[in-house]
């Protein structure tokens, strides 16, 4: 490459920089020279509102909680602050989780549980666009105490300090406590959560990590968590896996 070849390749860069600094953040960065103002705010525009978009379609809750003013100015900051590892667009709402965790600073007013709310918003999409499909041939009448139980695609369990499936703009500021959810997608592929306890969870992760029948899930769980293992144990153990299955977060069972 020549020096004058090296050179142009210098500015053509230099220019790119300045062109993405300012769609970033017009307020701290000017227009580049010789570019006209307003076809630049036409593109600074487009490109934030596309990024807002996505949060706003995933973190309803979050924005109207927060107010227009204030969601405004964080999907702002995200935008001119975060750098994202990605290119695809449906990953943006999971950046902005990172953005939240890692670069975020909170105002007073601002809710304790934002983060919080963020995550469980997040996840109904995660699961909504999960690719993740049953690849087990299993039986839908099939005795779970017997049977290996059979979960409903990409089921996940997450404890949180608040009660996240709650917060609206009706119940905007709710009492802290330890909140357990499953959450899946059913049949249909719809979103739903199941409200639980810390011990289901252990049950439902138990189930997930290894290849256990429910009654042998049950006991060892029992047993774990220094339980007797009597009749009545059991049966409530079982029951869980029933309500599971009619609620749709477990589908069948494979024979062990």
């Amino acid at each position: 490459m020549s020096q004058s070849e090296h050179t142009a390749d210098g500015h053509h860069i230099a220019r790119q920089q300045e062109f993405a600094a300012h769609i970033r953040s017009p307020k701290e960065h000017p227009v580049p020279a010789d570019v006209d103002p307003q076809r630049m705010k036409i593109y600074s525009d487009l490109f934030f509102n596309n990024v807002k978009g996505f949060l706003d379609g995933t973190f309803p809750v979050c924005a109207e909680i927060i107010g227009a003013a204030r969601w405004h100015e964080i999907a702002r900051d995200f935008f001119a602050s975060h750098h994202c590892q990605t290119p695809y667009f449906l990953e943006i709402p999971q950046e902005f989780l990172q953005y939240l965790e890692q670069q975020f600073q909170p105002l007073e007013t601002d809710p304790e549980y934002f983060y919080e709310l963020a995550h469980y918003e997040w996840l109904e999409l995660a699961l909504d666009v999960s690719e993740e499909e049953i690849d087990q041939v299993f039986d839908a009448n099939a005795d779970l105490k017997q049977s290996i139980p059979v979960f409903a695609p990409a089921a996940q369990a997450f404890v949180y300090q608040y009660p996240v499936h709650q917060i609206s703009t009706d119940n905007p500021a709710p009492e802290p406590h330890q909140t357990a959810l499953i959450v899946f997608r059913d049949r249909q592929d719809q979103v739903r959560f199941i409200e639980t306890n810390m011990m289901t969870i252990q049950l439902l992760i138990k189930l997930q990590q290894q290849e256990l029948s429910g009654l042998a899930a049950v006991e060892q769980l029992l047993q774990e968590s220094g339980i007797s293992i009597t009749e009545v144990a059991l049966q409530g153990g079982l029951a869980i896996l029933e309500e599971w299955q009619r609620q749709g977060l477990v589908l069948g069972g494979r024979i062990a």
